[in-house]
């Protein structure tokens, strides 16, 4: 085979898979950097967590080629079954064993000869020494989690996949033991694949993000340049809170109600406008109205309209206390802009590249 600049540790090329009708995964391409941890953010239904079970073999791709670690283990010919793929496998539930204690868990897939001291040095990482002997029913829920860590890093797999892994957590832990979790990984130097439809969490704990619709990836980026720079209007609106604008773009200049702004393309486009690129002043002579307010304390989201009719939203810190009605003056200070009409939906993608 013929290697890139790397090996990547986890590389799918053109991978389908239909449950009857369906069409669950269409030209899903991938590459995984080593030691990166990388999440497939998507609705449901976009093909997320039939990727993660054809990596660990769960299933078998109809067609397309999936390596791991340089080897191939499903194409035309070729299936290596899951245990032979030295992948780690965190469930949704975490499936820990409720009758074996923590270390026979942790131990359940290490070979004899180095369990013992496997075992404790994996307990020792995830920060669960000197409760080798607990039930796994003894343990907080965030407890059970990095036991299931634990366990799909002790055997040293070459990838770990997690799908939902927080997603049975109450929501004043979630945060917490994401961070836990990601650091454990980064700490291991593990790499690694979540699957997630909460954005947050996506963008808040990866190296790399691979958004999915419809079975494919539709952008891989950093969570910064994803967030900032999005593919489509799509993707814009679906990692947070998006208003839109429509203008039209000549000379590199985009002009809309709330002023103009550089951009690369011609003619009729749509302009999106984050909440917190938009700044508020009150001011009697202002070009907007309050229409509404949320307080958060440590932030406030506002809603204004303007002569024009349109709505903007703006994500302010605890001051300036505005209310509905008062007048204020709208400054934005960056945008990005889309072509008015979208990219077929079934337009075929290029194969994306996650290594920068």
């Amino acid at each position: 085979m013929t290697h890139d600049e790397y090996t990547p540790a986890i590389r799918a090329r053109d991978v389908e898979k239909r449950f009857g009708d369906t069409a669950a995964l269409r030209g899903f391409h991938l590459d995984v950097h080593p030691g990166h941890i990388l999440t497939l953010l998507g609705p449901s239904g976009s093909g997320k967590t039939t990727a993660l079970r054809l990596i660990a073999g769960f299933d078998r791709a109809d067609r397309g080629r999936i390596e791991i670690d340089g080897k191939v283990v499903c194409d035309r010919e070729v299936f290596v079954p899951p245990e032979k793929r030295r992948v780690g496998m965190v469930f949704q539930d975490y499936a820990l064993f409720p009758h074996l204690t923590v270390a026979r868990n942790v131990g359940y897939g290490v070979r004899n000869g180095s369990r013992r001291r496997r075992v404790a040095e994996t307990l020792e990482l995830v920060g669960l020494a000197g409760k080798e002997d607990r039930m796994p029913h003894e343990l907080s829920g965030g407890e059970q989690q990095r036991v299931a860590i634990a366990r799909a890093l002790a055997p040293k797999p070459e990838v770990i996949l997690l799908d939902e892994p927080f997603s049975n957590l109450d929501a004043s832990l979630r945060s917490r033991v994401r961070t836990e979790i990601a650091s454990i990984l980064r700490e291991a130097g593990t790499t690694a694949v979540f699957v997630t439809h909460d954005q947050e969490e996506a963008l808040s704990m990866s190296d790399f993000v691979a958004v999915m619709r419809d079975g494919r990836v539709v952008q891989a980026a950093r969570p910064a340049d994803l967030y900032q720079n999005p593919a489509d209007a799509w993707v814009a609106e679906f990692l947070g809170d998006a208003d839109f604008v429509d203008g039209v773009a000549s000379r590199g200049t985009v002009s809309t109600p709330v002023g103009s702004f550089p951009t690369r393309l011609e003619g009729p486009v749509r302009v999106m406008i984050r909440p917190e690129a938009v700044s508020l002043r009150p001011d009697a002579a202002g070009n907007a109205v309050v229409r509404d307010r949320q307080y958060f304390g440590h932030d406030q989201l506002v809603t204004v309209g303007l002569a024009n009719g349109t709505t903007l939203r703006a994500r302010l810190g605890p001051s300036p206390y505005l209310q509905p009605g008062d007048v204020v003056s709208v400054a934005v200070s960056e945008v990005s802009t889309f072509p008015l009409t979208a990219q077929a939906a079934d337009e075929a993608p290029q194969p994306v590249r996650t290594d920068r």
